[in-house]
């Protein structure tokens, strides 16, 4: 008889798996194994041309208004790049799941026949494009940093470190909602979600009902850090929206939205028939 624990060879020569071995990949590995997959597809043009796409080209727009003729390019360029990272992370984090969930309808029947729970995949994939979005954030920071430093704004460098990160850490809801909306309804409903987003964001954020609106957080703490109003206009230095004492507040309804909806997102994947 062979003993529990030792090997048994396969038919090709190989060597199998130990009798009674489980499929238990750590939620690091299955991160990772994500990530891997994804840096070789959109998501990959996503994270790093999204910054590109949101810097340079502003930086027309900074020097043809009318601002920026008297002498006021650095502040136009800042707020307006920061106007717009908050008002489409909704509809980057959209892209981001819809995409990465659409592409993996194949793999995912496969991946799901082995012996541990599908929930395990999703936080890994959570986490994976959570990264990826965190990789876009530092480098539309890295950027606006090295503008700062050109135009010798350095006094405002940590408005432009928090105008970059504070956004993402407040999209991560979003990202989670969309996620969970991408593996319940498709792709569709995933971009109805993301445009619903942007629009709350570009019309709501700066209201008094934002905290009840997950798509308009990331627009709402740009407000304050970038001193315009969620239409762009610029605020007065007096303003009640000016008030950085909202920024923990969104950052802390992200956090704890986001873990609500993954493990939602986690009874619903574990229960799914494939």
């Amino acid at each position: 008889m062979i003993e529990p624990t030792r090997q048994r060879g396969t038919r090709e020569g190989g060597v199998a798996a130990p009798v009674g071995a489980t499929d238990a990949p750590s939620l690091g590995t299955v991160a990772r194994t994500e990530a891997r997959r994804l840096w070789r597809r959109f998501p990959l043009w996503l994270t790093f041309g999204l910054p590109f796409g949101l810097v340079l080209p502003h930086g027309l727009i900074a020097v043809l208004s009318p601002e920026g003729r008297e002498g006021f390019v650095w502040d136009v360029w800042l707020q307006v790049v920061l106007m717009f990272w908050g008002v489409l992370l909704p509809m980057v984090s959209a892209l981001y799941a819809g995409v990465s969930v659409r592409q993996d309808n194949q793999a995912r029947r496969l991946l799901h026949s082995y012996g541990f729970r599908p929930s395990r995949l999703l936080v890994g994939k959570f986490t994976a494009l959570a990264l990826m979005s965190l990789v876009s954030a530092a480098l539309i920071t890295c950027l606006l940093c090295l503008l700062g430093v050109f135009f010798g704004e350095t006094g405002d460098l940590a408005r432009v470190v928090a105008g970059g990160m504070v956004p993402w850490l407040a999209s991560l809801a979003t990202l989670a909602l969309c996620l969970v909306i991408a593996q319940a309804w498709g792709f569709t409903a995933t971009m109805c979600t993301g445009v619903a987003g942007m629009m709350f964001g570009a019309l709501l954020a700066d209201k008094v009902v934002w905290w009840v609106i997950p798509l308009a957080w990331p627009m709402r703490v740009v407000v304050p850090l970038a001193g315009i109003e969620a239409s762009g206009i610029p605020l007065p230095d007096d303003h009640p929206l000016r008030d950085l004492s909202v920024l923990p507040i969104a950052v802390g309804l992200s956090v704890a939205l986001t873990a609500v909806l993954l493990v939602v997102g986690s009874r619903y994947v574990n229960r799914r028939e494939l």
